[in-house]
């Protein structure tokens, strides 16, 4: 059943941080957000997936998925918030700004 979950909780998350996306799509945004909220894993789900979309080297799906994150700040409550206050996931944000990951952002 976790499973399922992820692939749903994955499955609102592409939608809402395609690359084709013009702008940002709040209808999965919030989608996200509401069913981080319905699933017990739901937090630990998500912010996997979202570590993985903000590691994105397309710079638009990284870009929303930092938006996404921030809704999920704002509308996804505690357990949410103590996923994303853990090491584990502030050192995979580290890892997008360090230059020893991404050598390319030394020449910017």
């Amino acid at each position: 059943m976790a499973y399922q979950e992820a692939e749903s909780l994955e499955s609102w998350l592409n939608k809402a941080t395609h690359p084709t996306n013009r702008q940002e799509d709040w209808e999965y945004i919030i989608g996200f957000c509401d069913q981080i909220n319905k699933e017990l894993e739901g937090p630990q789900i998500a912010v996997r997936l979202l570590v993985h979309k903000i590691q994105s080297p397309q710079e638009w799906e990284s870009m929303q998925a930092l938006t996404v994150l921030e809704a999920c700040m704002k509308n996804c409550g505690r357990r949410f918030h103590n996923e994303v206050a853990k090491y584990r996931f502030l050192n995979e944000l580290i890892k997008v700004l360090s230059p020893k990951v991404r050598p390319s952002l030394t020449t910017a």
